[in-house]
């Protein structure tokens, strides 16, 4: 090549360069921002008055989900993931509204770890360890035997068990979510007939309507397409979108796993499915939105402009108990939510992730240093995924496995993927909301989020009290024993 030849490569190349820069810049502009129709579904932002006011008002009358409850029934319960956020608030709501402990059965990997359930009542709730991906572990544990006092009672299955890998969206990782989101639903379906259960209510995500985030489409347009998205479940009258339509492998599992339950319902049978929207936060032993936060102390984010809904765990599981009754009320007659998905969130507008931000710094007393967040730029994070997809997919490959480490631990779940649930996600209760005949559920949350996070910033305080008094934890530590959880993206949606 001559040198007028280089000159035009050169000159090509830096050109290239430029117009690539410029793109990102722009791109990490408009991430940095919040799109004026989002912040008309949600204009007021939280007042340090206002939270430390319902601080104080939580602290003096905690919230009280007992009292929206339906009914104790007299029935017999299996749930599986007892031991994770919504099935563990499932089993404490069951005992509360006066069920035996004898009648309650988790089937789990791992026994309970959670402090309010290896105490009180809940220690006695009989556990069945169980791998769901395995048919004769599931059968198994479904088919222990029960008390006699009990035996007899008919069954309930809530079915909250999951693999939460929200940033793989390739075909070629997508067995191991299949496994546990496709196959386990199956064994699990499978199981409960086996052991006569006649009722089926089942954990789903929102994120099954997300409609995939084009950051890359078009360099003039002000937002990305799909930036900001309104769910409802309209989608689940639709037949099932290719899975290039959908934002990674668990969403398109979940929706897979959805239909499975919902061909099951029949009128001995009856299926049901809760989608939490969009991350579920209210345990601090476990949730990756509050409780991740709360345990780190110090943290990275780019979502601090992000509108979304929340669901804390108590209103999730009101919704799943709420739907066992819809689907008994009448044993004749088959309700019109039977075998149906609905959206649930908390009450009143979603808040925006920088006043949930502002609400830890004012209320977590108890951590031993104050809450730190390290914002960072969305667009280069974004960049960077793309970097470690295409490392985590060559390592995947015929003779570049050998070459291509692969990303390990949590740092290979910061992937494209992962950027849609780190958008503007409005999710409604209209249709859960509806009453039983109308064809919902009659959900009706307890409370909003700025009640549901101070209720659990406050036990989180009664409960770590102690540990501030022993002297800070260094920020350099915090920060790499969290860094698994990068972005503090909201990765819990659903189950």
């Amino acid at each position: 090549m001559d040198a007028t030849g280089k000159q035009i490569l050169y000159t090509a190349i830096a050109t290239l360069l430029v117009i690539g820069i410029a793109w990102i810049w722009k791109l990490n502009s408009a991430l940095k921002q919040t799109p004026p129709e989002v912040l008309a579904v949600s204009p007021h932002r939280w007042t340090e008055q206002e939270i430390k006011d319902t601080y104080r008002r939580i602290e003096a009358n905690p919230i009280d989900w007992v009292k929206q409850l339906p009914p104790r029934l007299n029935r017999r319960y299996i749930v599986t993931g007892g031991c994770g956020g919504v099935g563990g608030q499932i089993v404490l709501h069951l005992l509360a509204r006066g069920q035996s402990p004898e009648s309650i059965r988790i089937v789990d990997f791992q026994k309970p770890v959670r402090s309010d359930l290896i105490t009180g009542s809940a220690a006695l709730v009989d556990f069945a360890q169980a791998d769901i991906t395995s048919p004769p572990a599931t059968s198994a544990a479904f088919n222990k035997p029960w008390p006699k006092s009990v035996a007899h009672l008919p069954l309930t299955v809530f079915h909250t068990a999951a693999i939460i890998q929200a940033s793989e969206r390739s075909l070629k990782t997508y067995e191991h979510v299949k496994r546990v989101n496709v196959d386990g639903v199956q064994n699990v379906l499978d199981a409960s007939k086996q052991a006569g259960a006649d009722v089926f209510v089942s954990t789903s995500s929102a994120s099954v309507a997300y409609m995939p985030v084009r950051y890359w489409n078009n360099p003039f347009q002000r937002w990305p397409e799909n930036y900001w998205q309104v769910l409802d479940d309209s989608d689940f009258d639709r037949p099932l979108r290719p899975h290039a339509q959908f934002f990674s492998n668990y969403a398109y599992a979940k929706a897979t796993g959805e239909r499975l339950i919902s061909e099951a319902n029949n009128p001995s049978f009856r299926t049901g499915l809760v989608r939490p929207g969009n991350g579920i936060y209210g345990s601090s032993h476990g949730d990756q939105i509050i409780g991740l936060c709360l345990r780190a102390g110090t943290f990275p984010s780019w979502t601090r402009n992000i509108i979304q809904n929340f669901a804390h765990a108590g209103n999730v599981s009101l919704a799943h108990l709420l739907f066992e009754a819809a689907l008994l009320r009448d044993e004749k007659i088959m309700p019109k939510c039977a075998g149906r998905a609905f959206t649930v969130t908390d009450a009143g507008p979603p808040p925006i992730y920088d006043d949930v931000y502002k609400l830890l710094r004012i209320t977590a007393t108890a951590n031993t240093a104050p809450i730190k967040v390290m914002y960072l730029q969305p667009g280069i994070m974004l960049c960077l995924a793309h970097i470690i997809e295409w490392f985590d997919l060559a390592s995947r490959t015929p003779v570049l496995e050998w070459i291509v480490p692969r990303p390990k631990g949590e740092l290979a779940k910061l992937q494209p993927a992962i950027f849609t649930p780190c958008s503007h996600l409005l999710a409604s209760n209209e249709g859960a909301g509806r009453s039983i005949d109308e064809g919902g559920i009659g959900y009706r949350p307890v409370h909003n989020t700025i009640e549901g996070v101070c209720q659990q910033v406050l036990e989180w305080n009664i409960e770590h009290q102690d540990s501030a008094k022993q002297g800070p934890q260094s920020s350099a530590e915090t920060f790499v024993k969290e860094i698994k959880n990068v972005g503090v993206m909201p990765t819990a949606m659903g189950a």
